[in-house]
C-alpha cells in the first residue's frame, strides 16, 4: 500500500489547489487582491527584480544545462503575452524579504531555487507515492484558517524514527510534496501563505535521536533555501515541558524573523488555542479537544463496560465544510507575531 504526502482531501471550496489564471484587461491595471498590496518602496525593489527574471531564467537554465520550467506554484515567472501578473510580484516579494530587500541576493536565491527544482525534478513529485506504514500518519492538509490559508499539520509522536527518516532522501521527498500540495493550493492574490500545526503529543526525551535531528536539519535548510515566506504561522501543539531543549537546538539554524512566526503551547491549552487560531469547524477531530479530555473520556468509555474503544475519528475526512471565511484584511503580511497562549516552562516561546 502507498501513500502520497497527504492520504487527507485538501480541497477546499474557495481555494483551488492550482493557481488559477490571472485575468488582465488589456490596457487597465490588474485588480489588486488582498496579498498584492505593497508599499512605494516595496513596489519598486519588485521592479528590479521582475526585470531581471529573464537573466536569472537564462543563468538557471545554463546552470541545469536544458531548459527548466520557469514556475513557481502554478505561476508563470514570465508571461507569454507579456501582461503583467500580480501574482509574481507576490512570488518575488518572498524572495526580497528573505533576503532583507537586497535585490542581488534575491536574484542569486531565485535563480539557485529555479536550479534545485528541476533537479530535484519537484515538476513530478505530486505524482510520487510514499509506503503507507511509514507515512500515512505522518503529515496531512487539513481546512483552512479564518484567512483562507491553507492548514498542514505533521506528528511526530509515537514515530519509528528509523522508518519514517532513516532513508533521508525519501523522507525529504515526501516533505517537499507535502509542503507542495499546501502550495499549491494558494492563489498568490487573497491568500499567499499557509499555517503549519506540528503536534508533539506522544513525543519522549528520547525520540529526538541521531536520525531525526538529521531529518530535521535537512528540512529546515530546504525549506529556508526555497519556500522563502511561506508560512504565516506554525503552531506546536501539545509541547511537553522538557521541548524547549529541543526548540532552542533547531532555532540556531532560523532567522528571527522566521522564528516571529512561532507559536508554542502545552498539551492542556492546545484545543483552545487550535480553536482560536484555525477555528473549531475547520480542524481535524483529533484536534477538536485537549488530550486530557480525551482521556478523561476514553476512561469514561472503559469504566461503562464498553469492549472496546469506538472506530477513531480521524482526518480521513472530506473537509468540503471547511470553506474560508470571508476577511476584510486589504493587504499582505508575510508574518504573525508570536505569542505563546499557554507557554512552555511559563514563557512566550519561540520555537521550532
Amino acid at each position: 500500500t502507498v501513500a502520497t504526502a497527504s492520504s487527507v482531501p485538501e480541497e477546499t471550496p474557495g481555494v483551488s489547489e492550482t493557481a488559477p489564471a490571472a485575468s488582465v484587461a488589456e490596457d487597465k491595471e490588474p485588480s489588486v487582491g488582498r496579498a498584492q498590496h505593497f508599499s512605494d518602496s516595496q513596489k519598486e525593489v519588485i521592479a528590479k527584480l521582475r526585470e531581471r527574471l529573464p537573466e536569472i531564467i537564462k543563468k538557471a537554465e545554463a546552470e541545469v544545462g536544458k531548459e527548466i520550467d520557469a514556475a513557481l506554484w502554478g505561476v508563470p515567472l514570465v508571461s507569454a503575452s507579456g501582461e503583467r501578473d500580480l501574482r509574481v510580484d507576490v512570488i518575488l516579494n518572498k524572495f526580497i524579504k528573505a533576503r532583507r530587500n537586497d535585490v542581488e541576493q534575491a536574484q542569486e536565491m531565485l535563480k539557485n531555487t529555479l536550479v534545485w527544482r528541476e533537479k530535484f525534478n519537484v515538476a513530478d513529485i505530486m505524482n510520487e507515492e510514499f509506503p503507507e506504514d511509514v507515512f500515512a500518519n505522518v503529515g496531512f492538509v487539513y481546512g483552512h484558517d479564518p484567512e483562507g490559508r491553507p492548514v498542514t499539520y505533521n506528528t511526530y509522536g509515537n514515530l519509528d524514527n528509523a522508518k519514517v527518516f532513516g532513508n533521508l532522501d525519501r523522507f525529504l521527498r515526501w516533505r517537499v510534496q507535502l509542503h507542495e500540495r499546501g502550495m499549491r493550493m494558494l492563489d498568490f492574490v487573497d491568500v499567499a501563505d499557509m499555517v503549519q500545526v506540528h503536534d508533539y503529543d506522544g513525543v519522549g526525551l528520547l525520540s529526538y535521536d541521531k536520525t531525526a535531528r538529521a531529518a530535521s536539519k535537512a528540512t529546515v535548510q530546504l525549506m529556508s533555501d526555497n519556500y522563502p515566506e511561506t508560512l504565516a504561522t506554525k503552531i506546536f501543539a501539545n509541547v511537553p515541558g522538557w521541548g524547549e531543549t529541543i526548540f532552542n537546538i533547531v532555532c540556531r539554524w532560523l532567522s528571527d524573523e522566521t522564528k516571529s512566526k512561532f507559536v508554542v503551547v502545552s498539551k492542556s491549552s492546545a484545543a483552545r488555542v487550535l480553536a482560536e487560531r484555525i477555528g473549531a469547524e475547520n480542524l481535524p477531530p483529533a484536534f477538536t479537544r485537549s488530550k486530557s479530555e480525551a482521556a478523561a473520556a476514553a476512561a469514561a468509555t472503559v469504566a461503562g463496560g464498553s469492549s472496546s474503544a469506538p472506530e477513531p475519528e480521524t482526518a480521513h475526512v472530506d473537509p468540503a465544510d471547511n470553506a474560508p471565511k470571508p476577511t476584510g484584511a486589504d493587504s499582505d503580511s508575510d508574518s504573525v507575531s508570536s505569542k505563546s497562549s499557554s507557554s512552555v516552562s511559563s514563557t512566550s516561546s519561540q520555537r521550532p
